[in-house]
């Protein structure tokens, strides 16, 4: 009931019929009762009056059938919760019939007759009443419509509906789940009960074997233990293979100064745990070395040269005395900015944006201070897939052109930063072959979201989406576009999982080779400042800033820096 109603009226109408929509239903359904009660009894006092010297009883039954009549049509047309103007016009009506029915007081018995004026005054009146009435029933709710309270009940019944709709459609695919879960235990028992069975099997064969080949009981004892060495063994080796699979070192491919592509392996804290040892005339000739190291490694044996053993080369550590400063300055815009300058004079570490407060400027330096150290390295060529943890604990990846923007992701998290990183294998595995709009295995799915945008997502020949756009284009042609990208991107791209940010190492649209250090959030903390000819002065150039950043101390410049302000340069 969208307007709450109080009184003995509306508490009696609730009892026997339940909630009325709206006050006018129950108001409307007493006048129609009261109009019908006073109308037959009008009617029944008429029957009485029959005969000679009843001329004043039937003056009675008269005005009581006329104000019971009008009263009954009132009711019904109050009643079905019309427009303000509506009701108005009811109640207009209902006074025209009581003013009728008083004059008729005044001129029966004496001047009603049917040929008189005044008879024929008090039935035009009456009529008039009865034709409001009428009229505000049949015309007024074309040109004015329904009650307020009518309006907004029906409009919450009707979306009562489409919520009860929409359960019903849940509850049928929770069902579905429901039931395909139970075939699958069932399934499941099923291999149980015969693993079981077999297993038993083997166990009595084995007995049988035992008690006729005692013989053999050394042997057998000899084998378990074996057995139990080999068992040892494979944990021991299924724990290295696990160590390996969180590796804390990233694989970089850069140019040396002779103009040969090498690779090398660096820890996240800066240290070089290998290198190719020689160079290759190509990039792709560099990966095929990386990753015949990557197949190989594993299970190579070790032949220790102990005469011809060369020493490992020395990464620097930390400067506990940096020999950069971080300057705090505020530029034309009147917004605090960062850089760290070396003090040969090179700026070799800059904000990306500017901050409101000094307070937060200084914040963003300590993010930097924190995360460059640790952070690891990934190269775009053009793209790379990021692994990381998100702010609900959830482990995700994404696929970040070398221009910054978010080609792709995974679309949901995972449990275990493992778990995500087999999805993103999965996904470089087959989104080369995948066809658009296709009826069933790997495809593309493309569809218009909330907001008119186009998106796509990579379904896997479940029917699971394994992978989605992250944001809607345009137009459908911009869409072709960016799956076209993601298809030729994705199976060949670098893969690193980012603990708090990581450094991306990308050629920007000039041919330079810059830095970025990015949180894992998405945020860009800070960027080289400047480009470099060459991939490996710019994996220099970060990696004295992962030297000199942490324990750099923080210097204040007085002018305004507005002019020195360094770009952070272009990027696609």
């Amino acid at each position: 009931m969208s307007e709450s109603g109080g009184g003995v009226l509306v508490s009696t109408y609730r009892e026997r019929f339940g909630n009325p929509f709206t006050t006018d239903e129950v108001y409307g359904y007493w006048l129609f009762v009261a109009g019908t009660v006073v109308a037959v009894v009008g009617m029944a006092v008429f029957l009485t009056s029959m005969g000679a010297g009843r001329t004043g009883t039937r003056g009675i039954a008269y005005l009581l059938s006329g104000v019971g009549l009008a009263t009954a049509f009132s009711g019904l047309v109050v009643g079905q919760s019309f427009h303000r103007t509506a009701k108005l016009l009811v109640y207009v009506g209902l006074l025209v019939c009581l003013a009728a029915m008083a004059w008729f007081l005044t001129v029966f018995p004496g001047q009603w007759a049917l040929g008189s004026g005044s008879a024929q005054g008090v039935v035009a009146v009456y009529t008039l009443g009865l034709a409001l009435i009428t009229l505000s029933g049949a015309l007024a709710p074309i040109s004015v419509g329904q009650s307020r309270a009518r309006q907004a009940v029906e409009e919450q019944l009707a979306d009562a509906r489409s919520d009860d709709v929409a359960d019903d459609r849940r509850i049928e695919e929770l069902e579905a789940a429901v039931a395909e879960r139970d075939d699958r235990i069932d399934a499941l028992e099923s291999e149980l009960t015969e693993s079981r069975a077999e297993a038993e099997s083997a166990a009595a064969e084995a007995e049988s074997a035992r008690e006729e080949t005692a013989a053999v009981r050394e042997e057998t004892a000899a084998a378990r233990e074996e057995t139990a060495s080999v068992r040892d063994d494979l944990n021991a080796a299924a724990s290295h293979v696990n160590a390996l699979s969180k590796s804390s070192a990233t694989f970089d491919v850069y140019r040396d100064k002779s103009g040969q592509w090498r690779w090398r392996l660096v820890h996240r804290n800066g240290n070089i745990i290998a290198t190719s040892g020689e160079g290759y005339s190509s990039d792709r000739t560099a990966r095929r070395g990386m990753r015949s190291v990557k197949r190989n490694s594993l299970g190579a044996a070790v032949v220790w040269q102990r005469d011809e053993e060369d020493p490992e080369p020395i990464v620097e550590p930390v400067a506990e005395e940096p020999n950069a400063q971080f300057r705090l300055y505020r530029d034309t815009d009147d917004e605090y900015r960062w850089r760290l300058r070396h003090d040969n004079g090179e700026t070799i570490a800059a904000a990306t944006r500017g901050f409101s407060s000094k307070s937060s400027a200084r914040d963003g330096i300590e993010s930097v201070r924190s995360a460059i150290g640790p952070a690891d390295y990934l190269e775009f060529d053009p793209a790379g897939i990021e692994v990381y943890e998100d702010a609900a604990g959830e482990f995700r990846w994404r696929l970040v052109h070398r221009n910054g923007n978010i080609l792709g992701d995974s679309g949901e998290g995972y449990a275990s930063r493992s778990n995500a990183r087999r999805a993103a294998d999965r996904v470089q595995d087959v989104v080369g072959d995948a066809a658009v709009d296709a009826d069933s295995g790997v495809r593309f799915e493309t569809f218009e979201d909330a907001e008119g945008g186009h998106r796509w997502r990579l379904v896997a020949a479940n029917g699971e989406a394994i992978a989605d756009s992250g944001e809607g284009y345009s137009s459908r042609s911009k869409l072709t576009d960016a799956i076209e990208r993601v298809q030729e991107y994705t199976p060949d791209a670098d893969r690193l999982t980012m603990a708090t940010a990581a450094i991306e190492v990308y050629e920007d649209a000039g041919g330079e080779f810059r830095w970025r250090l990015r949180h894992r959030n998405g945020t860009i903390l800070g960027t080289s400042g400047e480009g470099y000819t060459g991939r490996s002065k710019a994996l220099d150039a970060v990696n004295g800033v992962k030297r000199h950043a942490p324990n750099a101390p923080i210097e204040e410049e007085i002018e305004e820096a507005g002019d020195e302000v360094e770009s952070a340069g272009d990027e696609e």
